[in-house]
């Protein structure tokens, strides 16, 4: 089985879910609620870091529940790096289907081609928004960046439609940032989303990651092609740019015939 497979699966279900949980709540079943900003899942609590380090920060208290309300996400982001970016966040399915619409509309390729300085560039457009962004927070003492949290919005949305009938403006955040995936390839995640530049601030370099096992590949540069953040997986899987989507192991040639490249723990 394809990983893009198993992927989209996850992904698919995670969009279900969303949905799924505010009708549990609106049944009187509480075993889970919340969103992607906030989440309980029986007795424990699951928050998305960055929100947690606003809320702190904003507010200057620290307490027993949000610290252990971050325990999980950033385990897993220790452990397995940024797979919350591809394999769950509603947003990153979104930007995918935008780009296989973009195709069959026949748009032109908007992808930029592979250079070894685009990483760098890239992650420092990425920290730069982010940084700004807490600043800004810090400035008014509102978590602006929150605002712009595609995934919390998303899946807020969601509730909002299930329990009172109707969306919120937030929405429409969304939907510009989706339109303009049509011109600016994987825009958003590759430079903006401050949710993904947070959690990649916790990879660790014994984690999950793409890793080339074999020196003599053909050099086809088939991965590299498939990459959606743009980065070459064979040298820079363990980069915090790569968000371990898989896609580069599906589309290496090399691995039909043996194992090239693939997710590796240390």
């Amino acid at each position: 089985m394809k990983i893009k497979t198993m992927r989209r699966t996850a992904q698919i279900l995670t969009l279900a879910a969303i949905f799924i949980i505010p009708f549990m709540n609106v049944w009187e079943l509480y075993f889970v609620k919340g969103t992607f900003y906030s989440m309980d899942i029986g007795n424990v609590a699951i928050a998305d870091p960055l929100a947690v380090f606003q809320s702190m920060f904003a507010s200057g208290k620290i307490n027993a529940y949000m610290i252990a309300s971050l325990i999980i996400p950033i385990a897993l982001m220790i452990f397995f790096g940024r797979i919350w970016c591809s394999w769950f966040c509603p947003y990153y399915l979104f930007a995918e289907w935008v780009e296989s619409l973009r195709r069959k509309l026949g748009f032109r390729d908007f992808r930029p081609e592979y250079t070894k300085t685009m990483p760098s560039r890239a992650s420092r457009v990425r920290f730069l928004f982010l940084f700004l962004g807490l600043i800004v927070m810090g400035v008014i003492g509102v978590p602006v960046l929150n605002l712009i949290s595609a995934p919390g919005i998303i899946s807020s949305q969601a509730l909002v439609v299930v329990k009172f009938g109707y969306v919120t403006f937030e929405l429409a955040i969304v939907l510009v940032i989706l339109f303009f995936e049509l011109f600016y390839f994987r825009y958003w995640c590759r430079f903006f989303c401050p949710t993904g530049t947070f959690l990649s601030m916790f990879r660790w370099k014994r984690g999950m990651a793409v890793q080339k096992v074999r020196n003599d590949c053909s050099k086809c540069h088939s991965c590299i092609k498939s990459c959606p953040v743009i980065i070459n997986p064979m040298t820079e899987g363990e980069s915090l740019h790569c968000n371990n989507c898989g896609d580069c192991i599906d589309a290496c040639q090399d691995n039909l015939n043996k194992q090239t490249i693939k997710f590796t723990f240390k």
